[in-house]
């Protein structure tokens, strides 16, 4: 007798390496935006809040990404 939910595994393996890849993907995001935010705020010493805020959200989604890639089966 077969297994009816393994036809699912190589779904969920494939689900698991996307959610690596966003997290991934969203991290580097996160980390050029705050480069970005980093050298504005030295050059001319305004803060840049939407480069801020757009690696923040980023950085928060990638971290959720991967943690969700840790706990999927």
């Amino acid at each position: 007798m077969t297994d009816p939910a393994s036809p699912a595994r190589p779904v969920a393996a494939a689900i698991r390496y996307l959610l690596i890849a966003a997290g991934c993907g969203c991290l580097l995001l996160a980390a050029i935006c705050v480069v970005i935010a980093s050298q504005v705020f030295i050059q001319t010493g305004v803060f840049a809040q939407s480069y801020a805020m757009v690696g923040l959200i980023s950085a928060m989604l990638g971290c959720l990404a991967l943690m969700l890639a840790r706990v999927w089966r």
